[in-house]
């Protein structure tokens, strides 16, 4: 077998896992407002069991109230939820995989939505960088009720049929604010020293222990650095990891960073896969029991070769099966090329989250809808068109295909990807191209048939012989209503991505959109000198948030002049023309790049309408937004013919 040594069983104390696969936690939002599991749930985690991990490790579930870290977060403070749960277990035991139940408490970390009346308690008063309420510090009988709050949902845990319990003590939440010295200043025997700060952690894992037995499995997950001056170091985290050695814990999960370092907790594409994976190999070195590494481990290959390098001895996959809950199966059956990548965009699932909806995935719309967006074979086969090779037509087209359809892609361009190929071109973006890829292996395997460099006009729609056409011709570029538009200095930003060569060396930016930011990354990646002009008081913000945060830091790193609250009034032979609060300049520029929006491309819509063609319109040709959306509903259009 390839991969020999992911596919190998592994004992985490008497537990016996059939392979080394484990679905890291991710919060989803699926649970209902009490925080009963629901049937979306269940559908969600038993389709990750069925496509092979040998360990579930769900979501964190609040073992008191005031721990609850958003409203649809799952619980395990009230007996009333275990026959839920009950019912989780047992449809994830059917499909041959183990699970382990997550206690937590969010601490200060809580959304201001979840909090009904409830003020966020912390080990001391100090608030957080994202949620900045300052929470009330703990008083000694209140984290004797905390401690045994964590032992009762351990209790729970085992009656729900649990296989694990894994507490949850990272990534800044209740327990980690214990551990770190830049959120606990207590002077009491909770704070202070070391030893102090571990004492929580240390008293609620006695305290499972005492209720699940000598035998049953408990794991820790934490964040063995901070990346935060004056916080966890990775020195601090492998001093953790030997005390819960001693402590008799059957396995750790190495993760790192906290809602202050956001980036290195959930990890955007802009940090290189892998990135945590040193971290675990630190604690392994220090433990004798099981260390699970996480941190984009996305292909089975990186997988393999850290087990068989000896620095981790299970793999924890969040977001990687999300994107494909088959993984697993397609791994070990020697298909990997076929594996729905995760790029690391966070548009479905961060992104979502954070704005209190529930989790989706970009590449993978099923998520969240397991049982209903299964792809079926169609009830009567038909010959389709898709007008546009974007992300949109392409998921179009392979849904359609795989459902036993006819299809004929076509694309007036020499290649496929739309805006989505000008947008890997970009820095920190190149995996945008892996997905890319992916789909155009797909669509040839699927029998596809791809027309490139053939432009659809209006007479060959007359003559179609398609039963079906699907619309997704994107959008394009638009120019600001101002004078000087027409130069030939002057670019558009899909222009200066695609031809960096015709870009001169002074570059005034107009449009500080994420569109705008990103191609003013690329130029100055290229040596350019740019300056971006955007009418907003910030830029980007249409950016996903941890995307955003990196990107903002790369531009400040490379000396980019941001020019907020300014607006461009005319583009000269010298330059652009800009107006601001306390007056008006000329910025001198070789080139200028138009990043002010796009349209979108309707030309063929009328043509549709008369033609007596059913037809669907997806993406960016029925209102420009991100990929996400067009790849929606491409597929829902593509499950509806």
């Amino acid at each position: 077998m390839k991969y020999s040594k992911l596919f190998s069983p592994l004992f985490i104390g008497r537990l016996r896992l059939k392979n080394r696969i484990a679905m890291a936690p991710m919060a989803t939002h699926f649970a209902d407002e009490t925080g009963a599991v629901t049937s979306r749930l269940i559908d969600y985690y038993v389709e990750r069991a069925c496509g092979g991990a040998g360990l579930i490790l769900i979501e964190s579930g609040y073992v008191h109230p005031s721990g609850r870290g958003a409203i649809h977060r799952l619980g395990l403070h009230e007996d009333r939820l275990i026959p839920g749960l009950k019912e989780l277990v047992n449809q994830v035991h059917s499909q041959g995989a183990k699970i382990s139940a997550q206690l937590h408490h969010a601490g200060r970390q809580i959304n201001a939505l979840a909090m009904n009346g409830i003020f966020p308690v912390s080990c001391s008063s100090i608030a957080p960088a994202m949620e900045g309420i300052v929470p009330r510090a703990l008083k000694i009988a209140e984290i004797e009720e905390l401690i045994e709050a964590f032992g009762q949902a351990a209790r729970r845990s085992v009656e729900a049929g649990f296989d694990a319990i894994l507490i949850h003590a990272a990534h800044g939440y209740l327990i980690h604010q214990f551990l770190s010295p830049c959120s606990n200043t207590r002077q009491d025997r909770y704070g202070g020293t070391f030893q102090n700060r571990l004492r929580f952690l240390k008293e609620i894992i006695h305290r499972c222990r005492e209720t699940v037995g000598k035998d049953f499995p408990i794991m820790v997950r934490i964040s063995a650095a901070e990346f935060i001056h004056g916080g966890l170091s990775a020195k601090d985290g492998q001093k953790i990891a030997r005390h819960l050695g001693s402590w008799g814990i059957d396995a750790i999960l190495v993760s790192g960073g906290t809602h202050e370092t956001q980036e290195m907790e959930l990890q955007p594409m802009a940090i290189p896969r892998g990135c945590l994976v040193p971290l675990a190999e630190a604690v392994k070195k220090v433990v004798s029991i099981p260390v699970a590494a996480v941190g984009r481990i996305v292909d089975p290959e990186m997988a393999e070769e850290i087990l068989q390098q000896g620095k981790a001895d299970l793999i924890t996959m969040g977001r990687a099966l999300l994107a494909d809950p088959d993984f697993p199966r397609k791994a070990r059956q020697g298909k990997a090329e076929d594996i729905r990548p995760c790029i690391g965009c966070l548009q479905g699932c961060r992104e979502r989250l954070y704005r209190g909806e529930s989790i989706t995935c970009m590449v993978n719309p099923a998520v969240g809808h397991e049982r209903e967006r299964r792809i079926q074979p169609a009830p009567v086969p038909k010959k389709i068109w898709v007008i546009g090779g974007g992300p949109g037509g392409m998921e179009t087209a392979l849904i359609a295909a795989l459902r036993g359809h006819d299809v004929t892609l076509w694309e007036r361009k020499d290649h496929l990807g739309g805006q989505f190929r000008l947008a890997s071109l970009a820095p920190c973006r190149e995996e945008i191209k892996v997905y890319l890829d992916f789909l155009t292996r797909q669509l040839k395997k699927a029998g596809v048939k791809i027309r490139l460099r053939q432009e659809v006009a209006p007479k060959k729609i007359s003559a179609a012989d398609a039963e079906v056409i699907i619309l997704a011709s994107g959008a394009f570029p638009q120019r600001p209503g101002i004078p000087g538009t027409d130069r030939e200095k002057v670019l558009t930003a899909w222009e200066a991505l695609a031809f960096p060569e015709k870009v001169g060396k002074n570059v005034a930016l107009i449009g500080g959109g994420a569109v705008g930011a990103e191609t003013a990354d690329f130029l100055a990646q290229q040596g350019k000198e740019v300056t971006l002009v955007e009418m907003d008081k910030e830029i980007a913000r249409d950016e996903e948030g941890m995307t955003r945060k990196l990107l903002l830091r790369r531009l400040g790193e490379q000396g980019i002049k941001i020019r907020v609250l300014t607006k461009a009034k005319a583009i000269l032979a010298e330059g652009v023309h800009i107006t601001f609060k306390e007056g008006r300049e000329i910025l001198p520029a070789d080139t200028v790049v138009l990043a002010t929006g796009v349209a979108p491309d309707r030309i063929l819509e009328e043509t549709l309408k008369k033609s007596g063609i059913a037809f669907h319109a997806v993406g960016d040709c029925v209102n420009p937004r991100k990929a996400i959306e067009a790849i929606h509903e491409g597929f829902l259009a593509a499950c509806k013919i």
